[in-house]
């Protein structure tokens, strides 16, 4: 398969994954900031939900890009010379999941750089009195 095409396979993934973050993110924000915070037990099962919930979604998602991603192979193999997909489904299967992984992998390692704002950190200077240490 064409490198162009599966460079446009990869940033449809990540897109869909990010969406379903963001509205399990909001979901569970929402739903925090209409209960009681002072209620420990009813936070942990928000917790469990806003989990719950997050899994669900990109599911959800996953499955929605599966389908668009056969209309796509569909229309692909439509108008290719010989009929077939230029692409298998192997490929689009890994091109998938690379997408996942790298975008999965950039929002941990923000998270991680956010945490590290601080004064074990040279030349950033944050509030936090305690060190950071990472590796």
């Amino acid at each position: 398969g064409d490198p162009e095409l599966r460079w446009a396979l990869l940033f449809p993934r990540a897109f869909f994954w990010l969406v379903s973050l963001l509205l399990a993110s909001l979901i569970w924000f929402v739903s925090v900031r209409l209960s009681d915070r002072e209620d420990a037990r009813l936070q942990y099962g928000l917790l469990l939900f806003g989990a719950a919930v997050s899994v669900l979604l990109q599911e959800f998602f996953r499955f929605a890009y599966f389908k668009l991603l056969k209309k796509a192979d569909e229309g692909l193999a439509t108008i290719s010379e010989d009929g077939r997909s230029p692409l298998s489904l192997r490929q689009m299967a890994y091109v998938s999941g690379l997408s996942f992984g790298i975008i999965s992998g950039v929002f941990s390692v923000i998270n991680i750089l956010a945490d590290s704002i601080g004064p074990g950190i040279v030349g950033i200077h944050g509030d936090s009195p305690y060190y950071f240490i990472t590796s």
